[in-house]
């Protein structure tokens, strides 16, 4: 009886397992097809010692245009990223269309690669695309 149990709960692992690489991200919004989507063009990315630097331009609404920035790590198992977070999120600005935009991102951790991607959202929350993916991973300059 207890070899029983303890086989169904190692199948019971190992199928939780299986299944717990993939896509982890909460549901996503479907854009009206009619509304001008915003979004991030000319991004340019590069790692300086602890810091990722994103250069872009945002485009849409004339109204204002922000952005999202999500944030995870390489799941070790699957190698896929992990589930998504929120870093950081800029509120929608008239000023900011069409402009050259930057975000500089502290990397603390030297050991850990993080990964990044980011979205355009405008001032009547209509979402543009996720951007690819950002890998990025500090170094430790004075040594």
């Amino acid at each position: 009886m207890i070899k029983k149990m303890k086989f169904s709960l190692v199948l019971l692992l190992l199928a939780l397992t299986l299944n717990a690489c993939g896509r982890k991200e909460a549901p996503q919004v479907i854009v009206d097809g009619s509304v001008t989507t915003p979004q991030i063009a000319d991004l340019r990315h590069e790692v300086i010692g602890s810091v990722l630097r994103m250069d872009f331009v945002l485009k849409g609404d004339a109204q204002g245009v922000g952005y999202q920035i999500d944030r995870t790590k390489i799941d070790p198992y699957c190698q896929c990223p992990g589930f998504w977070r929120r870093f950081f999120e800029q509120r929608a600005q008239a000023k900011q269309v069409g402009a050259k935009s930057y975000k500089m991102i502290h990397m603390k951790d030297y050991t850990t690669e993080l990964v990044f991607r980011i979205r355009a959202i405008d001032a009547a929350g209509n979402l543009g695309p996720w951007s690819k993916i950002i890998h990025a991973q500090g170094v430790d300059l004075s040594q």
